[in-house]
């Protein structure tokens, strides 16, 4: 058995040695060879050293090699659109290319079209209630938003999503802050659904189990281990941090909607990670690709908030990811507001939600 594994190991390293071979050679041929080689070995090391990263063998550190020297080239040629003031840089990711990126660190199934039967009346889109919107609102500020997580590579990120949203309002209405378990939802979600764990997910089926089970445990009483694991049925049932009610969707497509929800608490909020730029986000307002074609949402965040831009003049989401505070700005992506798309930057208008208590 032990001989088996290490040919297969032994298969696979020289595969990914030849595919970095045969990159370097793409890359010599089109311009790329030289001095830029070197500077780029260096940052590799020094990336490897800085996010404790090792590999199994030299061909596969070829390979990732191969990748990162492609990464390096995307970030050094991003040129933001004019009036725009993103920016993108090296981070975590460097060493993975888009698909691999998007295939293992999202984790939202495609949620069902906007005319599609919702399968709780709580679930129906309906206007929220008007109420007077400021300019701008954070509510990081207020008190009303845990630190950024890290879901791993795990396709749990609507879990993530679900909890701060349900984190914020537990805050708002008991003046409580209390981190909560995404671990739970991950284990716990009934995998014949649309969720299934590290396999992605949708916000509102978390809603929905908290909603059926009566509560969440606290964070620090059931951990996040970042693989869907055996569900503890105790302390799904009896050991509850917080508690909801129910949870309501917000007409999608209508970005003024979306405020007034925001304006009142964090809401969960669809959006199509897709791309470089999205991959290694560093800072700015992203304004995300162009093009009439709709979003293919595919990761799930937390709107915990809505300002402009005092120098650009442009008006963005804050939203919470779930990659830790090596992505973007310290884990937080700012995107574009009240674009001239229907469906929202990225598609974040597409298929917001909320709890309710």
């Amino acid at each position: 058995m032990a001989s088996n594994i290490a040919v297969v190991v032994l298969l696979v390293c020289t595969f990914m040695a030849l595919q970095a071979m045969a990159a370097d050679a793409y890359y010599d041929n089109n311009g790329g060879g030289g001095g830029d080689d070197s500077v780029t070995m260096q940052m590799f090391e020094e990336w490897m050293a800085k996010f404790g990263k090792t590999y199994k063998c030299h061909g596969e550190k070829e390979h990732r090699f191969a990748v990162f020297r492609d990464n390096v080239r995307f970030i050094r040629s991003y040129r933001p659109e004019a009036t725009y003031d993103s920016a993108v840089r090296i981070n975590q990711f460097a060493d993975l290319t888009n698909g691999e990126f998007v295939a293992t660190y999202t984790g939202v199934k495609q949620p069902p079209p906007a005319t599609h039967p919702h399968p709780h009346p709580e679930e129906a889109p309906r206007p929220v209630d008007p109420i007077w919107m400021p300019c701008c609102i954070d509510w990081r500020f207020k008190g009303a938003v845990t630190g950024v997580k890290d879901q791993g590579a795990c396709g749990s990120s609507w879990a993530f999503a679900a909890v701060a949203a349900m984190e914020g309002l537990m805050k708002i209405r008991t003046g409580q802050l209390t981190p909560l378990s995404e671990q739970e939802l991950v284990d716990c979600v009934d995998g014949g659904g649309d969720s299934d764990g590290c396999g992605g997910g949708h916000t509102d089926a978390a809603f929905q189990l908290v909603v059926d089970k009566g509560g969440i445990t606290a964070e620090s009483e059931y951990r996040y281990e970042g693989y869907k694991g055996r569900c503890r049925v105790d302390d799904m049932l009896f050991n509850h941090a917080a508690r909801v009610g129910g949870y309501r969707a917000v007409p999608p497509a209508d970005e003024r909607q979306l405020a007034t929800a925001v304006a009142r608490q964090p809401v969960t909020a669809y959006v199509d990670a897709s791309g470089p730029a999205f991959q290694f986000y560093g800072s700015g307002v992203f304004p995300g690709p162009r093009g009439t074609a709709a979003p293919k949402p595919n990761h799930a965040v937390t709107l915990v908030g809505y300002c402009q831009d005092g120098a650009s003049g442009k008006k963005y989401w804050i939203a919470k990811n779930s990659w830790g505070k090596t992505w973007g700005q310290q884990g937080y992506i700012l995107l574009e507001k009240d674009v001239a798309s229907p469906h929202g930057t990225c598609g974040l208008a597409v298929s917001p939600f909320y709890p309710t208590v």
